[in-house]
């Protein structure tokens, strides 16, 4: 189910792109209306997940999938959000990914796939955005919406009749307390674990500052733009994979060090493509070490790191963040991202 939730995740941005730059933000309220559709979209996905976490805890023989039963509804909320109000469309955006990232983190890990899911099913977002802003702006966001209704309803009846005809692998539960590595984890937040979710979250907020503050001189027009999303769409799924294969440390050390390098040359083209892969390769690996530090937390997990992106969204809403190039930036950044997630490693 990775792959429809990755493609639903893909429309569901690209849905709320489309009616925010198409409809919502040319309103003369429209700055204030970013800020509210951020809030709910992003914000309110820990809570929600925090609500899943514990209705799936009660429901110990997975009687009802509840995580299922938000994405399906973070969709449809999602579309009915474009006729209303931003923070209906961003309530369905959370929804959605709350649902859909519980319901991927609980199949990574039943499957043991190690975090390979989870840069499958966060990276097609970013691409979802770009395309929604780039036909929005464009003025094609109403037959863009047609199209992405008329698909979003028929995931949502296919995904219904294929839980239907084959539902939740109950054993899913009877995993539950056990991580990637077959260690039986208690959600207890010792000091290990407190440090490890604070350097995660330090990580996320400065990789969503460091999206709003840096620019690159060679991205400018569409063609530019979409090999930038591109890069970090595949750094994402990279990442996941990567991690899996050669362990947290290596990967992380590699990739956020070759980051730092390539962004002190991001002026250049292909050095800047090459910062915005390796760096976004960090994204699926946090999510999945936090979720292996709260294992009986994935809803939580997902949300906080989304609500750390928000924080790191308000620096650069309200102004407070220079548009600066992203040599040294990006290089800071790298760095500081690396030093802060090998100590979360070294406290797991």
């Amino acid at each position: 189910m990775t792959i429809i939730y990755s493609f639903s995740h893909f429309l569901v941005d690209g849905i709320c792109a489309l009616a925010m730059f198409g409809k919502f933000i040319p309103r003369e309220n429209g700055y204030f209306l970013i800020l509210i559709y951020n809030f709910c979209a992003f914000a309110l996905q820990m809570p929600l997940g925090v609500i899943l976490d514990f209705l799936i805890e009660k429901d110990r023989l997975a009687k009802i999938n509840f995580s299922f039963l938000s994405a399906m509804l973070g969709i449809i909320i999602t579309f009915a959000g474009v006729f209303t109000h931003p923070a209906i469309l961003g309530i369905g955006n959370a929804l959605f990914h709350a649902g859909g990232g519980v319901e991927t983190i609980l199949e990574d890990r039943f499957e043991n796939r190690q975090g390979k899911k989870l840069g499958i099913f966060v990276a097609p977002g970013a691409l979802g955005l770009y395309l929604g802003t780039l036909l929005a702006k464009g003025g094609m966001w109403k037959e863009a919406l047609l199209g992405a209704g008329v698909l979003s309803v028929l995931i949502v009846i296919w995904v219904c009749m294929h839980q239907r005809l084959n539902p939740p692998i109950h054993t899913i539960l009877k995993k539950y307390d056990i991580d990637s590595d077959g260690q039986n984890r208690k959600n207890a937040f010792s000091f290990g674990t407190t440090v490890s979710i604070f350097c995660c979250m330090t990580v996320v907020i400065l990789r969503s500052c460091l999206g709003m503050a840096t620019a690159f001189p060679w991205k400018s027009g569409a063609l530019a733009g979409l090999l930038a999303v591109l890069s970090i769409v595949t750094g994402k799924i990279a990442g996941g994979f990567a991690s899996a294969r050669y362990g947290f440390q290596r990967t992380v050390t590699i990739s956020l060090g070759l980051a730092a390098c390539c962004y002190l040359f991001s002026d250049l083209m292909p050095a800047g493509l090459a910062a915005l892969f390796l760096f976004n390769m960090t994204m699926p690996i946090t999510l999945y070490w936090l979720a292996c530090c709260l294992p009986k937390m994935p809803g939580f997990a997902f949300g906080f790191l989304t609500f750390a992106l928000f924080l790191g969204f308000l620096p650069g809403y309200f102004g407070l963040l220079p548009q600066t190039g992203g040599n040294l930036v990006g290089c800071a950044g790298s760095v500081i991202s690396l030093l802060l997630l090998t100590i979360m490693r070294q406290k797991l």
